[in-house]
């Protein structure tokens, strides 16, 4: 038990220094925390109002993408007992990407808000990746279900290349947006992803028995009265809310669902009513540091969060291809 306490206690010391790395790196070098108080306090200044306006809301926004990729990818993982399995693995962020794109390029055809038509077109490219790796037909093939996650991907984030010739002044506003960027968040952007990520921590802790079950085979979890087919179907929708949401305000960030979820089990063990609280520390954590670096790494310049968080997830991606047997 003990043990347990210090890991909590270390990612909370992470993510406090995360938080603060986050909130006094990047732009005005006269903006600190000393502000913060001076906005309790009820006085403002440029610089308050700076951290109040821009530094703080862009914070909120890179902790709560990263809550809820990694809940996404906990619950991803568990659905298909699969290792490698993300929102980016499996193409749903591409899909949620294109979805935006769709509403951006032909809103009238569409008829539906942003978040709406990412959230379908998750649901369309997680529908299309599982059904590529039969999981409609009752067992998922773990390799299957990658490749075929590579090619929805693929042909998601094609078109949405595509979108860039049909609109010229959507290229300009979404090429940094692709790579997964969180520059220019205020207030608007953080509050309706809060929401999202509630939703989603509410859903991750009520499925959190169905999928330890889940992880002990369809056969064990219909005997235990979870039907692997809801609950499926129930994960997926829930992950695909979350990889919809984020992607709309921050693009399509990778290897965040991927790295969270290994690191929790590792830290934790594999019930999910803990690893679904873990994750979602840990997953703000990892987006606040990268959002950190990304401000430091070419300072004054700034490079799109996306870029440091492929950085940290690409090696682990391989050594998990290399060593996963999940895959064998």
């Amino acid at each position: 038990m003990s043990g347990q306490v210090w890991k909590i206690a270390a990612i909370a010391v992470v993510l406090l220094l995360a938080t603060v790395g986050s909130l006094i790196t990047g732009g005005r070098s006269d903006v600190g925390l000393t502000d913060i108080f001076t906005l309790l306090t009820g006085a403002e200044d440029i610089a308050a109002t700076t951290m109040r306006d821009i530094r703080m809301p862009r914070t909120a926004v890179a902790a709560l993408v990263g809550v809820n990729l990694a809940l996404a990818g906990v619950v991803l993982q568990a659905l298909t007992r699969n290792p490698l399995a993300s929102p980016a693995i499996l193409g749903i962020n591409q899909g949620a990407a294109l979805g935006l794109v769709a509403a951006l390029v032909f809103p009238s055809a569409t008829g539906l808000a942003l978040n709406s038509m990412a959230v379908a077109g998750a649901l369309a490219a997680g529908a299309a990746t599982f059904a590529i790796a039969g999981g409609f037909g009752g067992r998922i093939d773990p390799l299957r279900l990658v490749l075929g996650g590579v090619a929805v991907g693929a042909f998601s984030f094609a078109a949405v290349r595509f979108a860039y010739t049909l609109e010229d002044d959507l290229a300009h506003a979404v090429i940094r947006w692709t790579i997964g960027d969180i520059g220019d968040m205020r207030w608007h952007d953080a509050a309706p992803l809060a929401v999202f990520t509630f939703v989603g921590m509410l859903g991750g802790v009520a499925l959190a028995q169905r999928l330890n079950m889940m992880a002990l085979g369809d056969a064990s979890a219909r005997g235990l009265g979870a039907d692997p087919r809801w609950t499926l179907f129930l994960g997926a929708v829930l992950a695909a809310i979350l990889a919809g949401a984020s992607v709309t305000v921050a693009g399509p960030i990778a290897f965040v669902g991927l790295v969270v979820p290994h690191l929790a089990r590792v830290m934790f063990g594999g019930d999910h009513r803990v690893l679904v609280p873990a994750a979602a520390a840990l997953g703000a954590a990892l987006m606040l540091v990268a959002d950190t670096l990304s401000k430091l790494i070419a300072a004054p310049s700034e490079i799109p969060v996306g870029l440091v968080a492929a950085l940290i997830g690409a090696p682990w991606f391989l050594y998990l291809t290399l060593t996963s047997e999940a895959l064998e």
